[in-house]
């Protein structure tokens, strides 16, 4: 998962969850600058061989507003912002997603294989056969996290209740 630093809030990233903080991979040169890359914990060697440096700068030229997900062999891109869908510009804007970073990173994932998922012993063709292209079940789902600055405000705004409320109350008696 890709967390685009661009569209994120005042509280944060805009995922729909917090994710887990020790699934954080940083990643070389300013690529932390336009994103926050999580992956499951012990995949960090896998990201770094699809996440390379050419696909990097793609990102960042090409999905700097976009939030990226990655889910078996699909990529989506999400983003805040509405677009009009009869918009010729927003249709050829995809497109060139589509085939700039999209080929890219299909190109670095076609040879992806989880040594996870060999079967201890297998003959090396066998190996490559039993993998297929698919994830072991701990690289396969990001943990969640706790969201520590909603936290945080919200127990802000409690105290400022109590104390705008319930103390003058206490104390004019």
């Amino acid at each position: 998962m890709l967390d685009a630093r661009a569209n994120n809030g005042v509280f944060g990233s805009n995922l729909p969850h917090t994710l887990a903080g020790d699934q954080v991979l940083s990643l070389e040169g300013n690529f932390d600058d336009s994103f926050t890359l999580y992956c499951p914990s012990g995949y960090e060697r896998d990201a770094l061989y699809i996440f390379t440096p050419d696909l990097m700068a793609l990102l960042i030229d090409n999905v700097a507003l976009y939030d990226v997900e990655i889910v078996d062999d699909w990529m989506f891109f999400y983003s805040t912002k509405k677009y009009e869908a009869l918009d010729a510009s927003v249709w050829r804007r995809m497109l060139q997603i589509v085939t700039v970073v999209g080929a890219k990173a299909a190109n670095r994932t076609e040879l992806y294989r989880d040594e996870r998922m060999v079967t201890t012993g297998a003959a090396p063709l066998d190996a490559r056969e039993s993998t297929d292209n698919r994830v072991a079940t701990p690289g396969r789902r990001l943990r969640r996290g706790v969201n520590w600055t909603l936290i945080v405000v919200i127990g802000l705004a409690v105290a400022y209740w109590i104390a705008s409320r319930v103390l003058p109350v206490v104390f004019a008696n």
